[in-house]
């Protein structure tokens, strides 16, 4: 699903929709004075507090020469001292407090996220502001994480498909922001300096640059009073966020071939796919869910049928605030790899031709068609309904629509969904899957010699 989760209240918050009174005293969204945006979501399914903080920077922000920063500076934040504790004084105090803490680098923000028995909600929020806020930056600690990263870069080379999505992402944004790796380049993580460091830092890492969703089993009144409390004293700065077009459309075909030292061969096709605020989003979510995801997709008919030319198959949609990539991942015998390409560009090309939904067909044989469309629809449904259960899953959605959303979209994601008729997954089909421009990655094992 593109977006995990929009709740009905985060609905009612940005888009002015009226809310029920229950839902007005669980939830509430407002801003500090130093511009923080914050999300309070009271629930008691579990005696936990989740709280993620966003900052509106990823590697969308970076040059070629700091390929890497934003990356690098979030293991930073999350396993390095401040300027009252050290590193291993934060990680045992985290674990004395039993919680789960990490943090994630996209293209367009970074997340940092911690779930707490909710007794300790006031470490949490501490804990959050501190390590974000008060960050204290060496050389020596910097040259020490460099090293964790250079392997962690390793490791995406050594691993067939992220090593091959990321190709895919650098050849479809490849005249765009995006198009920079969010591991970046061995050679710019070593020439990376502290004093890089400290100006990226000092620029994004500002309360009106961030927002932060805090959902669990405390009361919303007393959550306020604790936000307010710790961070209400940050300091009010103006801030800029730099802006970027749109990325375009891929403009002709781009096929890779890589070998690496692996049994199998892997297939990644890439095309581009509409943004975080494009009203298409949600018929290519229905698409996704149609074509390489549900119970029977599509797809398994085309190459995992008769002829059997692939071993599994996936496909996903990442919206970004100013693009979106849709990905097909197949794993497959090497020696179906020519047959596998041939067949799933053609039924890409095809798809702007589909009967999705029974309304397509007429009289006695609407008895026998399948409901793609209708299908997809209660699957997605059920899936958004599962993902509300996970308080974390929520807090990081809402922590990401505070920054990403533009308020373009009306309605919420389910009544979004609820409306799209057979012909819309066409028109989109056409617009996203049948142009025939797309980033193909082959992965073959090495020759032997």
């Amino acid at each position: 699903m593109n977006k995990i989760v929009l709740t009905t209240l985060l609905i009612c918050l940005f888009l002015n929709v009226p809310c029920s009174s229950q839902e007005a005293t669980t939830r509430k969204y407002f801003e500090l004075e130093n511009g923080l945006k914050v999300f309070l979501y009271e629930r008691h399914n579990l005696p936990l507090v989740n709280v993620v903080v966003a900052v509106n920077f990823g590697s969308k922000d970076e040059t070629e020469e700091t390929n890497g920063l934003a990356h690098l500076l979030e293991h930073y934040i999350l396993f390095r001292g401040t300027e009252l504790r050290s590193g291993p004084e934060i990680s045992k105090d985290i674990r004395r407090h039993g919680a789960y803490f990490n943090a994630h680098t996209g293209e367009d923000i970074s997340l940092f996220e911690i779930s707490i028995p909710s007794e300790y909600i006031d470490f949490a929020l501490r804990n959050q502001k501190e390590i974000l806020f008060n960050l204290k930056l060496t050389q020596e600690d910097l040259n020490e994480e460099k090293e964790v990263i250079l392997e962690e870069l390793s490791q995406v080379h050594d691993d067939p498909i992220k090593y091959a999505t990321s190709l895919v992402y650098q050849n479809i944004f490849k005249i765009h922001t995006y198009c920079k790796p969010i591991y970046g380049k061995r050679e710019t993580i070593e020439a990376i300096t502290v004093d890089q460091m400290k100006e990226f830092y000092k620029k994004y890492f500002v309360a009106s640059n961030c927002s932060m969703a805090i959902v669990g089993d405390s009361a919303l009144g007393d959550m306020e009073k604790k936000v307010k409390a710790v961070f209400g004293d940050l300091k009010k700065e103006v801030f800029a966020a730099p802006q970027f077009e749109k990325a375009s459309f891929l403009e002709k075909n781009v096929e890779l071939e890589q070998e690496m030292d692996v049994s199998q061969a892997y297939l990644v096709i890439g095309m581009t796919g509409p943004d975080y605020n494009h009203p298409d989003q949600f018929a290519i979510d229905v698409l996704t869910e149609i074509l390489g995801q549900g119970v029977n997709p599509l797809l398994n008919s085309v190459l995992r049928g008769r002829r059997d030319l692939v071993q599994t198959i996936s496909m996903n949609y990442n919206s970004l605030k100013y693009g979106g990539v849709i990905l097909l991942i197949f794993t497959l015998d090497p020696k179906n790899l020519s047959f596998a390409k041939s067949a799933a560009v053609d039924f890409l090309r095809k798809t702007r031709n589909e009967n999705y939904s029974k309304e397509d067909f007429f009289g006695e044989n609407q008895i026998y068609a399948f409901d793609y469309l209708g299908s997809a629809k209660n699957q997605l449904k059920f899936d958004l309904q599962l993902s509300q259960e996970i308080s974390l899953s929520v807090a990081v959605s809402l922590a990401r629509y505070m920054l990403l959303d533009e308020n373009i979209i009306k309605g919420s994601y389910l009544e979004n969904i609820e409306k799209l008729s057979s012909s819309d997954l066409r028109k989109a089909a056409g617009q996203y899957f049948s142009r025939g421009k797309y980033v193909i990655v082959s992965i073959i094992p090495k020759k032997k010699k």
